[in-house]
């Protein structure tokens, strides 16, 4: 159920048009002849959560299906997008100070 809203990256309380209208914005941007892996992640998350009533039955239920920690591990590392940015100068330092 996390991931689903982390690949969407939605809180917890969204209501059903703002999932609806975050996952339309992600679609135009992700199309599956760009990026079909992460246009696939993003449908099936918001199939999962589209409305109220599925994200209840999701959480009574559960939506986990892994039967392997490392796996569900992986499936939240890999429900974000990677952003890359540039270490500031206090982070630098800072790995400086603990080596």
């Amino acid at each position: 159920m996390l991931t689903y809203y982390l690949v969407l990256n939605v809180p917890f309380d969204a209501s059903d048009e703002d999932i609806r209208n975050r996952y339309l914005q992600m679609v135009k941007k992700h199309t599956p002849e760009n990026d079909p892996e992460r246009f696939r992640k993003i449908t099936e998350a918001y199939e999962a959560i589209q409305t109220e009533r599925k994200r209840i039955a999701s959480k009574l239920f559960g939506s986990f299906n892994v039967k392997d920690y490392e796996e569900a591990l992986l499936s939240l590392v890999e429900a974000r997008e990677v952003k890359r940015r540039g270490a500031t100068l206090h982070e630098l330092f800072q790995s400086e100070k603990n080596s």
